[in-house]
């Protein structure tokens, strides 16, 4: 995720969460466009917020920013015909469906927790211009999500609530459900060593989901496109339900990490290919957040020329989203960028930020997501290696 600046005399650095500027306390926030951090002044006699270099155009903060502070969405107040508009709601909060709830004052930061975690995933698909619209925007393929719990929050989502129904984190035609419980460190953690993943993470929860939707998008209404991904993936018609008994009995095969990114990758093709997605989106989005501070670097003389990173590095540029930089490129920089992330961690006394080994069948597997994304399928082999 990179940066933004205010435009005060400071130039103060806005990270993607911010509300205000801690220089000159102006309220900052994110638009309908959802690409930028950006400051706002009141106007103190309607109550409206404005751009200055816009005075024109109205805001006012999102309803869950001003009531609740967990995000900080803008709402533009002016409709296409110059009318003022009756939303209440930021870009962001109107993929909401469901909504923790709010009688319960502790399930509030975790709330916040989820907004950001989506917003960060939102915020790099509408980089790539995936497509990235609501239930008003499009009643049948549109993207949704509940965030709800079974458990109380009071003992870290150990108990069961009465008259609940179990909510399963998942994903179903579109509309993606996550338990608040993963925005609980506890919890979370607790569920991670019991399932003994090495790495589990509330944003890595959203990735996955989100690319369980755009398989359905980009990939199951196309017959050429699905047959292709099968051969990268495995057969997504093999039954679902027998394929997660099997692994919650069995577990991952011994040989797992050679052809997979994960244990649960191995379970059934439509979840190689969610943790594949997510996965990719965790690296792009790192390779832009270390290109914005300038700390990609290489460990060895073999890593690929400076030019050649400066060309991958930020989602915003034209023409790495035309699809034109290469994967293989891509893949070479983060795999040493990784060694510098894992020591980094390792500096701190903390696990590797990144334990994951791309063998070739897994980075063949990046390359399809890869191609997928920019709509270059037709330049993937029959059968997986890797491509430029």
């Amino acid at each position: 995720m990179k940066t933004f600046k205010c435009t005060c005399e400071d130039q103060q650095i806005l990270f993607f969460e911010s509300n205000h500027c801690v220089a000159c306390n102006r309220t900052v926030g994110l638009d309908d466009w959802f690409d930028k951090v950006e400051p706002y002044d009141l106007d103190e006699t309607t109550g409206h917020y404005y751009k200055a270099d816009k005075p024109e155009v109205h805001f006012q903060k999102c309803d869950n920013n001003a009531k609740y502070q967990v995000c900080n969405g803008m709402v533009n107040l002016n409709t296409y015909d110059g009318d003022e508009g009756d939303e209440v709601l930021c870009a962001g909060c109107q993929f909401n469906e469901t909504i923790p709830d709010l009688t319960v004052v502790e399930h509030i930061p975790l709330w916040k927790k989820m907004e950001t975690a989506k917003r960060r995933a939102i915020y790099t698909l509408k980089a790539f211009s995936l497509p990235v619209r609501n239930l008003s925007e499009d009643p049948k393929n549109g993207l949704s999500f509940s965030f709800t719990t079974d458990r109380d929050v009071t003992d870290h989502f150990a108990s069961r609530l009465e008259d609940k129904e179990p909510v399963l984190t998942g994903h179903s035609f579109g509309h993606i459900t996550i338990n608040l419980a993963e925005a609980n460190e506890v919890a979370r953690s607790h569920t991670k060593l019991a399932m003994g993943e090495r790495y589990r993470t509330l944003l890595g929860h959203f990735r996955h989901e989100l690319g369980h939707y755009y398989f359905d998008q980009l990939i199951f209404g196309s017959p050429e496109k699905h047959e292709l991904c099968k051969h990268y993936f495995g057969d997504d018609q093999l039954s679902y339900q027998d394929a997660l008994d099997r692994h919650y009995k069995e577990g991952a095969p011994a040989n797992w990490s050679e052809n997979f990114i994960s244990q649960y990758a191995t379970m059934h093709a439509y979840e190689d290919w969610a943790e594949t997605w997510a996965h990719y989106m965790h690296i792009m989005d790192t390779l832009e957040t270390a290109k914005n501070f300038s700390i990609t670097g290489s460990t060895s003389s073999n890593s690929v020329e400076t030019e050649d990173v400066d060309d991958l590095s930020l989602p915003q540029d034209a023409y790495f989203f035309s699809g034109q930089t290469s994967i293989t490129t891509i893949l070479e920089t983060w795999i040493d960028f990784s060694v510098i992330l894992n020591s980094l961690n390792r500096s701190m006394g903390l696990n590797d930020a990144y334990p994951f080994i791309l063998t070739k069948p897994v980075r063949a597997k990046l390359s399809f997501i890869h191609h997928a994304i920019h709509n270059r399928l037709h330049e993937m082999p029959e059968y997986p290696e890797m491509v430029e």
